[in-house]
């Protein structure tokens, strides 16, 4: 990689980064608190970047594998300068604070903390406020606040950090679709603080949930999770973690009064349908276990949404769950929701896409002659498309195992279905388990693999794929 141009691009990133860890640095004024903790990681994100982006480019044209390497390279950088406060104010080791802040920054909720309570306020913050950044990508965000370059050649950095098979701009410009994407994903946020606030919450314990919401992730104020809160407040969580499931195509679209289009989504229906009918059948095999109708009503749609979305937040415990019913939740883990959703997991649309082609492929086989094509939305899909989705499955589960079999042979202790848990819930950036409530007591290296395997999740593996493969060129 001799090229400066990524440096470049790298250094505009953490000065953008740099910005942020403003936010947690007044909360910890406003609190009075020690402010080293960030002042020190702002320093770093500051310096570093800016003697970056002062490098000279040797050309000026951007393609789609220097897009992989800005977003692999970027997240691996701030996830480390992430990890600083909580290794200064909350004395944490390396592999504990990576691991934190990775969970943060990929929305995966999963932590090392038995006990969050006594977390300072700029801590707490800064953890929900990395779920926050983290949900429509570190590199939009700072895209927002601090273009990268002009006419619109970001889009490639833009195409390797969303979520989904494929990213396109809702409008010609760039700078009009993190417009009208950051409308719609802070819009959704300020109403659901809203009425989190009118369901009993103060500010800063709705602001967090908010955050977390939104960027389906998962970190609490409370060691309960959000157990401890209103019904009114935990369906208002239901329905908004289902909500930041949607691909937020649709709500353009729905501000475009295209209803049409809206109504015709594959995508959108096999979501519905996933989420009602495994809310029925968990409903069915648990509805007994509670104190009423009501009560199983709320558990049940509660973690079904909140797993389905990869937000990971817990109202109960599902540790309860018939294994049949856990089977379901480690499928939800995996399946998660809609591309282009501020969620992790194999997307919704990928599944649709796989099926269609097993379906074809099986056609062909029976009849060798007949020409077949895969539509999806109503578009025709080329081979390339398909070709690309099908390695993406199986890169998918070869990484799994992969992480499985170290997470395995590195915590002997672990039974096979909490090597399991462990595994799916952090590759596909879900955070909540079973049998599993803190990652304490993992061993470090298992920490860093998980780690590593948060961001291949989250980056939806190509990345950083394409960062180890050039490296070693």
């Amino acid at each position: 990689m001799k090229d400066n141009l990524v440096f470049k691009y790298i250094g505009k990133v953490l000065i953008g980064f740099s910005i942020l860890l403003v936010f947690p640095l007044i909360v910890s004024l406003i609190y009075k608190e020690k402010i080293i903790s960030f002042v020190i990681p702002l320093l770093i994100s500051l310096i570093i970047g800016y003697l970056l982006s002062r490098t000279k480019a040797t050309r000026k044209n951007l393609y789609a594998k220097d897009g992989f390497m800005i977003v692999s390279i970027s997240w691996f950088l701030i996830s480390i300068i992430g990890a600083v406060p909580l290794m200064i104010d909350a004395n944490l080791s390396f592999a504990d604070a990576f691991f934190e802040a990775v969970s943060g920054l990929t929305t995966t909720g999963a932590t090392i903390f038995s006990d969050v309570e006594h977390l300072s306020k700029g801590i707490l913050f800064w953890r929900s406020f990395m779920h926050f950044i983290g949900g429509m990508g570190v590199l939009a965000f700072v895209m927002a606040i601090v273009p990268l370059s002009k006419n619109d050649k970001s889009m490639h950095v833009l195409k390797a950090e969303m979520p989904g098979p494929s990213v396109a701009k809702l409008v010609p410009s760039i700078k009009k679709t993190l417009f009208y994407l950051y409308f719609i994903y802070i819009g959704l946020t300020t109403i659901e603080l809203i009425l989190l606030m009118i369901g009993g919450l103060d500010f800063f314990d709705s602001l967090l949930i908010a955050f977390g919401t939104a960027g389906t992730g998962g970190f609490s104020v409370l060691n309960t999770s959000l157990a401890t809160y209103s019904a009114f407040n935990k369906w208002v969580v239901t329905i908004f973690m289902f909500l930041f499931g949607v691909n937020f195509n649709i709500y353009f679209l729905v501000l475009m009064k295209d209803i049409k289009s809206v109504l015709k989504s594959e995508e959108l229906k096999a979501y519905l349908f996933i989420f009602i009918a495994s809310i029925l059948v968990i409903l069915l095999n648990t509805y007994n276990m509670f104190a009423n109708l009501g009560e199983a009503i709320l558990q049940t749609s509660f973690h079904v949404s909140s797993i389905m979305t990869s937000t990971g937040y817990s109202i109960g415990d599902i540790n309860i769950y018939p294994t049949n019913c856990r089977v379901i939740v480690l499928l939800l883990m995996l399946i998660s929701a809609c591309a282009g959703s501020t969620c992790g997991g194999f997307k919704i649309s990928r599944l649709l896409i796989i099926l269609k082609t097993i379906k074809r492929d099986i056609l062909k086989a029976i009849h060798p002659n007949s020409v077949r094509t895969i539509t999806f939305e109503g578009k025709v899909l080329d081979e390339s498309t398909i070709k690309s989705t099908q390695t993406f499955m199986y890169l998918y589960i070869v990484l799994i195992i992969l992480i499985m079999f170290i997470v395995s042979f590195d915590n002997i202790g672990l039974t096979l279905e909490q090597t399991i848990n462990a595994v799916f819930t952090t590759f596909a950036n879900v955070g909540l388990c079973f049998d599993i409530s803190s990652f304490g007591g993992f061993s470090a290296l298992s920490k860093i693999v998980l780690s590593i395997g948060m961001l291949f999740g989250r980056l939806e593996i190509f990345p950083i794929i394409v960062l180890f493969t050039n490296f070693r060129k």
